[in-house]
């Protein structure tokens, strides 16, 4: 099981705030792009129309920053000096650094597909550790943010053909699509963590829109990262006839894992801090004390889900839930068979619970990690 990487720490990002915040675009959005920011996407993902995300909201712009002060000598040397804990922030900061640009998406998307992926997302890339969160929006919500995909209009091309599927296949191979892509159980070893699973295209867009974006991404979406290939139309309708037609094949990932057993020695609160509350839970679960008022979307609501005013930031926050944190920490490792999958492998339609497992849109906590923290609540929740 894939280790969830670990997230911010508020307050850095308070402290940063102050330091180089972003500032938001002046665009006034319509009805989708407010949808768009009423369910917090904006929080991961950047769009033309949408307004950012201050530094102190944004989980890829503050990780982003975090990462381009790293790189310079002289910004790290200022970091350093005001910020004590800087050397832990740059060791814990790995995930939402690579999220998918929602233009492109908007742009080649089909609608239909983006409703039911919001609805009930699954994991399409499986390279990248963090998955799309599931979101509690209602009906009308998500026909909203449906309405701003698909914009793109493409020209229609000829349709399937299985005669074109072996010269596709050969294309695919012989092209480097491989390099980037995996295609359900016909192609596990590409490593790049952005690029999605093809053996969801035939769900996610048209088959005209498949041609166009095989001929020129960046024709359809300036913003798109996927090169132009330099492909013939009629190599592009062989490719797209190989990913439409072949059956993609993968297997069922396995069934969750149940907890583990409690570690068998003392567990303090400053361990299972550091390793768990501290790198994950915190970073939604604030406690508004220490962060100017800020609970995050854990505690204070976010993401379509009501407030719960869960606070996991301090032991006395942690001790008031502690009674449900086994049960949610399962949840997640039982929704990790659609949302956390390995090169090859098939999303399950699980079932969903009214409240999602634990932590939301990452990884399930490993064994290792999930034992201390069993153990300090087993052990009476010591200091």
């Amino acid at each position: 099981m894939r280790w969830a990487p670990t997230l911010l720490l508020p307050p850095l990002a308070l402290a940063a705030a102050a330091w180089s915040a972003p500032t938001a675009q002046s665009t006034a959005p319509g009805a989708a792009a407010e949808a768009l920011v009423a369910a917090q996407c904006n929080l991961c993902h950047r769009a033309a129309e949408v307004p950012r995300a201050g530094l102190t909201e944004s989980c890829e712009g503050c990780h982003a920053w975090i990462r381009e002060t790293s790189a310079s000598p002289t910004a790290r040397a200022q970091a350093l000096t005001l910020f004590p804990l800087w050397p832990r922030y740059e060791e814990n900061v790995q995930s939402y650094l690579q999220v998918p640009d929602l233009d492109a998406a908007m742009a080649r998307l089909r609608p239909d597909w983006a409703r039911r992926y919001l609805e009930n997302p699954h994991d399409l890339r499986p390279n990248l550790p963090e998955t799309m969160p599931r979101l509690g929006l209602s009906p009308e919500a998500l026909d909203t943010l449906a309405s701003a995909f698909g914009r793109a209009t493409v020209p229609a091309r000829p349709s399937l053909e299985p005669a074109r599927v072996a010269e596709g296949e050969a294309l695919f191979v012989s092209r480097g699509c491989t390099a980037c892509h995996t295609f359900g159980g016909q192609h596990t070893t590409a490593a790049v963590a952005a690029a999605p699973d093809l053996a969801f295209a035939r769900e996610r867009l048209t088959p005209d829109m498949a041609v166009a974006w095989i001929l020129d991404p960046r024709a359809v979406a300036p913003t798109a990262t996927m090169p132009n290939m330099g492909l013939t139309e009629a190599q592009a309708l062989a490719v797209r006839d190989y990913l439409w037609l072949t059956d993609p094949g993968g297997v069922a990932p396995a069934d969750p894992l149940p907890l583990p057993p409690p570690v068998d020695r003392p567990v303090s609160w400053a361990e299972v801090q550091s390793e768990v509350f501290g790198k994950i839970c915190a970073h939604c679960h604030m406690n508004p004390a220490l962060n100017e008022g800020r609970a995050g979307p854990g505690n204070d609501g976010g993401f379509g889900w009501a407030a719960t005013g869960v606070e996991l930031e301090t032991r006395e926050g942690v001790m008031a839930v502690a009674d449900k944190i086994p049960a949610a920490l399962l949840r997640r490792r039982d929704e990790a068979r659609r949302d956390v999958l390995r090169p090859g492998e098939r999303p399950l339609h699980v079932v969903r619970p009214d409240l999602p497992g634990m932590p939301l849109g990452l990884p399930p906590i490993d064994d290792e990690d999930t034992a201390l923290v069993l153990a300090w609540i087993a052990q009476g929740m010591p200091e």
